[in-house]
């Protein structure tokens, strides 16, 4: 939270119109405050609106799969993953979509966009579509 250099280089990247994927961690980075678990808010990198907040229990964990919303008529492409983490997040941005379990097809994490910006709290496997991954990259 304290490495504000860092906060302002990714913004000045998000600002240049970058592709840039935010993952978990990399995701809360870029919200505007995080909270810890003894309640100490912390300013971040500010690139989505909203807190994340981290939790004394694991909130998620298992396989998803994600559509990405890729450049260039790309719609349609999966792309696995995974997802585990302790916090949540809170967050007026409405999710570009969701990615699904592949166990039971239930609804998964949230994907956010932000311009250039894609993030969310799945881990991406990249070899299980790499052509998907290059279009989100804008290759």
């Amino acid at each position: 939270a304290a490495n504000v250099p860092m906060h302002n280089a990714i913004r000045a990247a998000h600002a240049r119109g970058l592709p840039m994927l935010a993952e978990c961690g990399g995701m809360m980075a870029l919200f505007d405050n995080l909270v810890d678990k003894e309640g100490q808010t912390h300013r971040m990198a500010g690139l989505l609106p909203g807190t994340v907040t981290m939790q004394k229990r694991l909130a998620a964990i298992g396989h998803q799969a994600v559509e990405l919303p890729t450049r260039e008529g790309m719609a349609g492409q999966t792309v696995r993953g995974h997802t585990f983490h302790y916090s949540t997040t809170n967050t007026p941005l409405a999710p570009l979509l969701h990615a699904r379990s592949p166990r039971d097809d239930g609804s998964g994490e949230a994907v956010y966009r932000s311009g250039t910006l894609t993030a969310s709290y799945v881990h991406l496997y990249f070899p299980s579509n790499p052509t998907a991954i290059a279009a989100l990259f804008g290759g």
